[in-house]
C-alpha cells in the first residue's frame, strides 16, 4: 500500500521551542481508499527531534509527568523529512515507529 503525509495541524509553544501537532498518514490508492491513521507529535526544534504518540492523553502525561509513563516513538528530523518529503511512503508510517 502506499501513503502519504500530511500535517493537520500545528501549534507552536510561546517560546518557539517545541511544535506540538497531529500527523495524518493516509492511502491515495483505489484499492485502500479511506484507509488512514494519525499521531499527535511534539517537535523539539533544539534536539531537532519528533516524539509520537497514539493518543492526545499520552502526549498530555508525557507533557505533565515525563518520560516514563506512556508508550512513545522517536525520529530524527532528517528521518522524518525523508518520508515526509517522499512523494509516497510503501506502506503504514506507523510500521516504521519504535515504540518505547
Amino acid at each position: 500500500m502506499k501513503t502519504r503525509l500530511k500535517t493537520a495541524h500545528e501549534e507552536q509553544y510561546s517560546d518557539g521551542s517545541k511544535t506540538l501537532g497531529v500527523l495524518f498518514n493516509y492511502s491515495f490508492e483505489v484499492e485502500h481508499d479511506g484507509w488512514k491513521e494519525s499521531f499527535i507529535y511534539i517537535f523539539n526544534h533544539e534536539k531537532n527531534m519528533y516524539i509520537f504518540f497514539n493518543t492526545m492523553v499520552d502526549v498530555f502525561d508525557y507533557m505533565l509527568y515525563g518520560e516514563d509513563k506512556m508508550k512513545r516513538a522517536y525520529m530524527e528530523e532528517d528521518e522524518f523529512d525523508s518520508y515526509y518529503d517522499a512523494p509516497y511512503i510503501e506502506g503504514k508510517f506507523g510500521d516504521l515507529l519504535k515504540w518505547v
